[in-house]
């Protein structure tokens, strides 16, 4: 019995460490993004209209709900599956509210995740471990918490397969195409490291495939992959996201079976408070930077 109960704690720890880190998913890993094919440099013209299709399917989404979302997570030689649902909204005030549940067999919630940009609040919950983690949402909240390094704008980029939703204007290293493939190089977030997005123009289209990062040494850090394009709402998003971080040796495959775009979500999906009872033991995250 006892060793059902750490088994249990183990994997809805690993919904912790994912949950967030998977706020819908960064980062896959593989062998790069190397190519035998010629490649021609792309005119700025071109990137241009590409960057402004992917930037509209984020303008026209103001909300996403995803109630059947399947997460296979596989740590070394370990593997489990979860069944998680989310809701994200774009509120009146412009801010970004984003809500995850992973669900225990009888669909109650063994795992949420909060970030609402309104508040400046986060929030993690594990109900097993009456464990909740809260504070300020922050680009670093994450590094706090688990020592994964994401920010705000990567977990949206992978929500919407957008790399590009905060750095739109940023000028590239390198932007090269065969036919429908296209490859940009950019300067990555941290000091020597580099972006590599790779996309396919499909009737007339954009199709973000592959988001990888690679330090100053050239090792793979991480990698998305998104597959499994489907239009919904008039808007093409990827229904299959696949995240690997290889020096981890974890990979983490999520599958969504139904998603629904603008609908109404009320604001309450956003708060913290009823997820905080006297049961509920609380870490400020303040305190686990000290």
């Amino acid at each position: 019995m006892r060793y059902l109960v750490d088994f249990q704690q183990q994997k809805w720890q690993r919904f912790a460490r994912y949950a967030c880190y998977l706020l819908l998913a960064i980062g896959v890993g593989c062998a790069g993004t190397t190519s035998n094919v010629q490649l021609s440099p792309v005119k700025t013209e071109q990137l241009a209209d590409i960057l402004d299709t992917l930037q509209a399917r984020y303008d026209l989404t103001g909300s996403l709900k995803i109630t059947k979302m399947m997460v296979t997570i596989e740590e070394g030689e370990q593997r489990e599956e979860l069944r998680e649902s989310l809701w994200y909204k774009k509120s009146e005030n412009g801010g970004e509210l984003l809500h995850i549940q992973a669900l225990g067999a009888l669909n109650e919630p063994r795992g949420i995740a909060i970030a609402n940009q309104d508040k400046n609040q986060f929030l993690l919950v594990l109900v097993n471990e009456q464990k909740a983690y809260l504070g300020a949402l922050s680009d670093g909240v994450l590094r706090e918490i688990f020592g994964v390094d994401l920010r705000v704008s990567d977990v949206l980029g992978a929500i919407f397969a957008n790399p590009f939703l905060d750095r739109h204007a940023e000028k590239p290293l390198s932007v090269e195409s065969s036919g429908a493939k296209f490859i940009i190089t950019r300067p990555g977030v941290q000091e020597g490291n580099v972006d590599t997005i790779i996309l396919f123009m499909r009737e007339n289209e954009p199709q973000v495939t592959e988001w990888s990062i690679h330090d100053k040494n050239r090792v793979l850090q991480q990698r998305t992959a998104f597959s499994d394009y489907r239009e919904v709402g008039g808007i093409l998003r990827p229904h299959t996201v696949e995240i690997e971080r290889p020096l981890e040796q974890t990979r983490v495959v999520v599958k969504i079976a139904k998603v629904q775009l603008n609908v109404e979500i009320k604001d309450s999906k956003f708060k913290v408070e009823p997820f905080l009872n006297e049961d509920i033991e609380i870490i400020p995250l303040s305190e686990l930077s000290k």
